[in-house]
């Protein structure tokens, strides 16, 4: 079905024309041929009333000449009028049959069966009854054949004389389906078959004074009735077959001339428009859909045209734009190529050490200073991965730092990193930022490393001779008592014993305290200033914050309560237990003095975080209104106090390699977050005995 339908739609337009044409005219010839049948019965209907009536006629006119024979009992009479009824035109055969019920003039004691006659003089039937070798006998003129009642044939002439005698035919040959006999003087018809004919059957009674005296049958050939109807087929086929060929002659010729010759132009001037003929045009002779087609298509040329037009001055001016173009990017080029040899400069001889890694972590550019740093020759590090240039050392610390900026988890990083290099320990600040490609992926990382240990040193100066200043300052404010005492007590001695014993034990007593003052104030120096050196072990950070919480859990107070909420996936750090246990405790004796007898929840969490551990100490106290200056030396909020603690603790912190901040607001509690390093990784068969010889927090 599909090839059909793909075959019909590939058909020139002409063929699917006439082949709609031919089905209308096809269907308007089976509605005439419904028409025909009609009309044809109808004509059948007239003949068939001809030839009754005709039938008739013959019948009446032979009926006296049958009574009479039979009354007679004539046979050979009978035999005569038959032949000569059975001679008339399209007669095929004539029958009498005798009625015993009627006595006639002449008796016969044999019955009247010998009346019961056939006849026919067709050729056809006599041939086909007798047989070829009755043919000489039938080119005879006037040749009939006789039929008694019991089979027995006689060929005759037209004197009833024998010519052959004595043949025996099968009447069944001659008989014609029976009808019912008619009423005596009525006709019955019917259409048979008589051999291989068509025939109109009259069977008649035949009587007197309403007394029958036979049947009589005629046969009647209705071969002309079909040649007369196949006359009127073939003219009526004949005729609606040339006026079809007329039809689509003609069709054909209006078709040609109105819809196919414009098609043609069409497709003639659409092939030389193909062929790059772009001048061709169609004629507008109508405003039907040819004519449409002739205008849009002399429209689409006309664009064409003029578009190659352009395109041609295009490409004319094509070159000249090529070289101006290529001349612009040539000088883009070295433009480009001056601005990156200047970049490279101002890389190569910055004080601040960069390099940059590609998409796949090599490093790309190392500059001179970034080698001094990193203790790094330029030349090795290049195409080489962070972590290959770096080693397994303690530097290695610094590709785990930019490792999230790498991976695309950060697009920048900044932090500051103390490592053990060969010139000794070494605080870092590194900035790592991601470059981003014009699709928004990262296609590199840029590292600036910068050592900050002077400028650490030098702020650490700074706060020494801050630290120095306040400490005289504060040294001066307990001297004063102790000065004016020692004046009064001279004075007392020297005028007034009396008087000098009542002073004496006051003036004993603020000496005492103003000496006992000095004495925690240059404690309080002396630690600031001669901080143990650090012993750096690989710890758990959860077991840091349990023992420095010992103190509050054990005998906890009534007015506080203490949280912990410790992460188990926290890493390990390397850090000295002393020293960080000193800051926690620094930083938890402060929440705790801060919420005083009020009271209140002392909350510390651990969270892995940033290649480490932040602990969080957090409390309910009344805050601090300028949290940025906690950690300077000798600043206290505090009516009694230094204002050295948290210095000290942020001294131990960033010497550890971690950062300490706080924050807080009036009336909402203070928060210190404590951010260390995690220590290094170690291999699988390393861990067991480094957990095993890890010693405890104490």
């Amino acid at each position: 079905m599909t090839r059909l339908l793909q075959a019909l739609r590939d058909v020139s337009l002409r063929r699917k024309v006439i082949f709609t044409l031919a089905a209308v005219f096809l269907l308007s010839a089976v509605a005439l041929l419904l028409l025909l049948g009609p009309f044809l019965g109808e004509q059948r209907r007239r003949f068939i009333d001809q030839d009754k009536r005709l039938l008739s006629t013959l019948r009446r006119a032979h009926e006296r000449e049958f009574i009479y024979d039979y009354l007679f009992r004539n046979r050979d009479s009978l035999a005569l009028h038959l032949h000569a009824l059975a001679r008339e035109e399209g007669i095929l055969w004539v029958r009498y049959e005798a009625s015993e019920s009627v006595p006639g003039p002449v008796p016969d004691p044999t019955g009247l069966r010998f009346l019961d006659l056939g006849i026919t003089a067709d050729p056809r039937s006599i041939q086909r009854l007798l047989g070829d070798d009755a043919q000489e006998y039938l080119d005879r003129h006037g040749t009939a054949l006789l039929v008694n009642h019991d089979g027995e044939a006689d060929l005759v002439d037209n004197d009833n004389r024998p010519l052959l005698p004595g043949r025996e035919v099968q009447l069944a040959q001659m008989r014609v389906p029976a009808a019912a006999p008619p009423l005596p003087g009525a006709d019955r018809f019917d259409e048979a078959t008589f051999g291989e004919q068509r025939v109109l059957a009259l069977v008649s009674t035949l009587a007197a004074a309403d007394q029958p005296y036979g049947r009589l049958h005629i046969l009647m050939s209705l071969a002309p009735l079909e040649t007369r109807e196949a006359a009127t087929r073939r003219i009526f086929y004949g005729g609606v077959t040339l006026s079809f060929v007329l039809v689509l002659l003609l069709l054909n010729l209006l078709l040609s001339r109105l819809v196919l010759a414009p098609v043609r132009r069409v497709q003639g001037a659409m092939a030389r428009a193909a062929t790059g003929d772009l001048k061709a045009r169609l004629p507008v002779l109508s405003r039907d859909e040819v004519g449409s087609i002739a205008l849009a298509f002399n429209r689409m040329v006309a664009e064409l045209e003029a578009s190659r037009q352009q395109i041609e001055g295009y490409s004319r001016n094509l070159e000249a734009m090529v070289d101006s173009r290529t001349a612009e990017l040539r000088a883009s080029q070295a433009t480009l190529l001056a601005l990156k040899n200047h970049l490279a400069t101002v890389i190569a001889n910055v004080g601040t050490g960069v390099f940059s890694l590609d998409e796949r972590g090599r490093i790309e550019t190392f500059n001179e200073r970034a080698g001094q740093i990193l203790s790094l020759l330029p030349e090795e590090a290049r195409g080489r991965t962070l972590e290959q240039a770096l080693g397994d050392g303690p530097a290695a610390r610094l590709a785990e730092t930019v490792a999230p900026v790498r991976s695309g988890g950060e697009a920048r990083r900044e932090t500051q990193v103390m490592f053990d290099l060969p010139q000794g320990r070494r605080t870092l600040s590194v900035v790592a930022s991601a470059l981003v490609g014009e699709a928004g992926q990262p296609i590199g990382t840029v590292v600036v490393v910068d050592d900050l240990t002077q400028l650490i040193a030098s702020q650490r100066l700074e706060a020494w001779k801050e630290a120095v200043e306040r400490v005289i300052h504060e040294i001066k404010n307990p001297l004063t008592p102790v000065g004016l005492a020692a004046e009064t007590l001279k004075t007392a001695w020297s005028r007034d014993r009396a008087r000098f014993a009542g002073l004496f034990p006051s003036a004993i007593d603020m000496i005492l305290t103003s000496v006992r003052d000095l004495k925690e104030l240059i404690g309080e120096f002396s630690r600031f200033s001669r901080l143990p050196a650090m012993r750096a072990e690989r710890l758990d950070p959860n077991a840091l914050v349990v023992e420095a919480l010992k103190p509050y859990t054990q005998a906890p107070a009534d007015n506080l309560t203490v949280r912990l909420d410790l992460a188990e996936d926290a890493p390990a750090v390397e850090a000295d237990a002393d020293q960080i246990k000193r800051v926690l405790l620094n930083v938890i004796n402060n929440a705790v003095e801060a919420m005083g007898e009020r009271g209140g929840e002392l909350r510390l969490r651990t969270a892995a975080e940033d290649s480490g551990v932040a602990i969080r100490i957090e409390d309910d106290g009344p805050g601090v209104e300028d949290v940025e200056r906690i950690f300077e030396p000798h600043y206290t909020t505090k009516v009694k106090g230094t204002g050295l603690g948290l210095a000290i603790a942020r001294q131990i912190v960033e010497e550890h390699g971690g950062r300490i901040h706080a924050e807080s607001a009036p009336g909402r509690g203070t928060c210190v977050r404590i951010f260390l390093p995690a220590a290094p990784s170690l291999p699988a068969d390393s861990q067991a005995a480094a957990a095993a010889g890890a010693r405890p927090p104490r």
